[in-house]
């Protein structure tokens, strides 16, 4: 005798539950229970509504940000991506390099300039030392 799924009876099957997607990580239920709810939506005893965006990534093996970038195109880009006929994303033109600067060239640094001993030696071999002493006295003078 050959097994047969058909019966004589017909029975209608009762219209699938349906489940909100948003709503599955709220679910406090244990995880025998959640994997007994996705057996029943593979089975085809549940439907699932509103679709997130990590649940679609995760279904097709994708990153969060290529769906992402994907939901940014119209139909026509998204026939395109499909087709093979572009990138999903494009990649960046460069701008012209850049054009330099003029800079106007830097005046030559001062000569340099005395260190403060030999100003002040010059200015003992001009004065003498009796000359420089009077000038320290006199602005000693002055300040007091």
């Amino acid at each position: 005798m050959l097994y047969s799924m058909k019966t004589l009876e017909t029975t209608t099957a009762p219209p699938p539950r349906v489940v909100d997607a948003h709503s599955l990580l709220h679910l406090r239920v244990s995880k025998a229970v959640r994997a007994c709810d996705a057996a029943d939506l593979v089975d085809g005893l549940s439907v699932l509504q509103n679709h997130t965006l990590r649940l679609a990534a995760a279904a097709y093996g994708v990153s969060v940000g290529s769906v992402a970038r994907a939901l940014r195109l119209t139909p026509e880009q998204r026939l395109a991506v499909k087709q093979g006929k572009r990138p999903l994303i494009l990649p960046r033109t460069l701008a012209a390099p850049p054009v330099p600067a003029v800079v106007p060239a830097t005046p030559p640094p001062p000569p340099a300039t005395m260190g403060v001993e030999k100003l002040l030696a010059a200015i003992v071999d001009k004065i003498g030392v009796n000359g420089v002493l009077d000038l320290l006295a006199a602005g000693e003078k002055v300040a007091a």
